[in-house]
């Protein structure tokens, strides 16, 4: 396993905790807290990759990291078996971000989402899980065929498919209930 944390890395790459930001939506009940920390500590924290191989093809600018991929800032935490970093070609500028796994899983503080798929599009500010994505807080759960957030307007979109029709499952009286950060 080779460890990656260069700063150029980190700062392309800086972007990659926009993916975490789905554990960090407030609820619609939920007010912005001036007091809390930015999302994922300082925006200063370093980004730390560890993978099995980091495969970085300038001409089509896309770093791929693959094998038991971990990264970490603060208190984030992104696990996927293979982790996509597209940028366009004028100045590195992030495009996409693509992580994929049997089990993708993200983490801060005891919150959790799951997916199979997770794809942030940074000009439109989305990200997309799909492959039997859920959200969990504690106890509490949420369930669907598609999960969507979209970051500037702090909204997320949960859809049903053929196969399955949404599902949620909220223990009263839990601390911050379904409320992302």
């Amino acid at each position: 396993m080779r460890s990656i944390s260069l700063t150029k890395a980190s700062l392309l790459l800086s972007s990659l905790l926009l993916l975490l930001l789905l554990l960090a939506l407030p609820s619609p009940s939920q007010a912005a807290d001036p007091k809390q920390p930015a999302l994922f500590g300082n925006s200063k924290d370093p980004v730390d990759i560890v993978s099995d191989t980091l495969d970085f093809d300038q001409k089509k600018q896309i770093a791929t990291f693959t094998g038991n991929v971990t990264a970490r800032q603060a208190d984030t935490t992104l696990h996927c078996d293979t982790l996509k970093i597209y940028f366009s070609d004028p100045g590195r500028k992030l495009k996409e971000i693509i992580a994929t796994g049997k089990k993708v899983v993200i983490k801060l503080d005891q919150k959790k989402g799951l997916c199979r798929k997770l794809h942030y599009f940074d000009n439109e500010r989305k990200i997309v899980l799909t492959g039997n994505p859920s959200l969990d807080d504690g106890k509490n759960i949420i369930t669907g065929e598609t999960i969507v957030f979209y970051l500037d307007e702090k909204r997320s979109v949960v859809k049903s498919g053929k196969k399955s029709r949404v599902k949620t499952t909220i223990f009263p009286g839990q601390k911050n209930g379904l409320g992302w950060k």
